[in-house]
């Protein structure tokens, strides 16, 4: 199954959060990893491509995850 690559606007409006979520998530938490969740759109460009499914996956995974106490 190809792999549907969606800009960093569509992926936050998908996903329910802003742009700058993304970014914090990318840049700060980790939660989204390159080459995984997010690639450039040609190695020189400064714009993101989002696999929307790996993205919904993760967070799923993260949401439902129990919290160790």
């Amino acid at each position: 199954m190809a792999i549907k690559w969606v800009t960093q606007r569509s992926a936050s409006d998908a996903l329910g959060v802003s742009e700058s979520t993304l970014q914090r998530w990318r840049n700060k938490e980790k939660i989204l990893v390159m080459g995984k969740h997010f690639r450039r759109t040609t190695p020189t460009n400064q714009k993101l491509l989002y696999d929307l499914e790996a993205c919904e996956k993760t967070l799923h995974q993260l949401c439902t995850t129990p919290l160790e106490v």
